[in-house]
């Protein structure tokens, strides 16, 4: 069920429109097959809409954050549609959220925040399935680097603490953050698979589309594609971590190792500069890594170009092999294998 409300200018009318789903009865700001430009239009005129479309979306998130505060029988549907939200949703633990052809959209001009959506100390057993995650980055561009890093990185999912959480068959798309997913020191058995990953990171900035600490993470079988993102796709903390059937392509790294006791196996990796590194830090020496049966392709030329572009020089070769210890690692390293691995 559908309908538009007219904003009158004295110049020029312009529509905007709130598809309601019936079932679920939630606005969304997507207008099906009407397309409004306020390029032309007298201050105003621009203000009037800008302040419809804000008001929006302000209640589209309220309307999705009620769905998420009262699950039925302990699962959230999200309907069918593209929704445009604020930040940041909050997340309850033991909720399933399924997504029905869902898209939850930052809203343009949302600025630097902390996360799409986060939630409590611990969020047990949560679930979120089926669900794209838009993070606009072209409609709310980085003006303020330093800031992602006081307090406002843009995560997709801040998940801080909690055991059994999956993140299974979603899609995040139009990220440049910081991470797209970061789990806290205070996770358990996070299960990150099937997901695809799209970044831009313009302008360059530290990233990792998946960050995760604790202990017991499983990061199988995702997608990644970067444009020329100076970048990582995968960055493991914590201890005990398996990484394996990813793909990913057009990343700088696809993995950052910082977790002892961790398996690297069957990963698909193209066009990178190096596709994996080791970094042993505190709080213990990096030890029991097995980096086994990969593709590690890299492509040093790409990369030179990539990086001229914006004023960078590569590294020298002995940087950018399939598999690095990091130089800027304190700690030795312990039992770290690597065989198997093919370019």
């Amino acid at each position: 069920m559908s309908g538009t409300k007219e904003i009158q200018t004295g110049i020029k009318a312009a529509r905007t429109a709130l598809r309601r789903a019936a079932r679920y009865a939630i606005a969304s700001t997507v207008t099906a097959g009407v397309l409004i430009s306020v390029a032309g239009f007298a201050p105003a005129a621009q203000a009037a809409t800008a302040h419809a479309t804000a008001s929006s979306s302000a209640k589209t998130t309220a309307r999705i954050q009620g769905l998420l505060d009262s699950p039925a029988g302990g699962t959230v549907n999200l309907p069918h549609g593209t929704f445009t939200i604020r930040p940041t949703l909050q997340l309850r633990r033991s909720e399933r959220i399924v997504g029905h052809h869902t898209t939850l959209r930052i809203a343009s001009g949302s600025g630097n925040y902390k996360a799409m959506l986060t939630g409590g100390t611990d969020l047990s057993g949560l679930v979120i399935t089926g669900v794209t995650f838009d993070e606009n980055a072209s409609g709310n561009p980085i003006h303020n680097v330093a800031k992602l890093y006081k307090g406002s990185p843009r995560f997709a999912l801040l998940l801080v603490a909690g055991t059994d959480i999956k993140i299974t068959n979603d899609r995040f798309i139009g990220c440049d953050n910081v991470n797209t997913i970061a789990t806290g020191g205070g996770t358990h058995n996070v299960t990150i698979s099937g997901d695809t990953f799209k970044t831009t990171d313009a302008p360059m900035h530290d990233h990792s589309s998946i960050y995760t600490d604790g202990t017991g993470a499983v990061i199988s079988n995702n997608t990644f594609t970067g444009r020329a993102a100076y970048a990582t796709a995968i960055e493991t903390h914590g201890d005990n971590a398996t990484v394996t059937g990813n793909h990913v392509r057009g990343y700088y790294k696809a993995a950052n190792i910082v977790s002892s006791d961790t398996t690297f196996k069957g990963n698909h990796v193209t066009r990178a500069a190096n596709p994996v590194d080791l970094w042993s830090v505190a709080p213990t020496a990096l030890h029991n890594v097995k980096i086994t049966g990969n593709v590690l392709n890299r492509d040093r030329a790409y990369w030179k170009k990539a990086l001229a572009r914006i004023g960078r020089v590569i590294p020298a070769p002995r940087y950018t092999q399939q598999v690095i210890r990091e130089a800027s690692s304190t700690l030795p390293f312990h039992n770290i294998a690597v065989h198997g691995n093919s370019r």
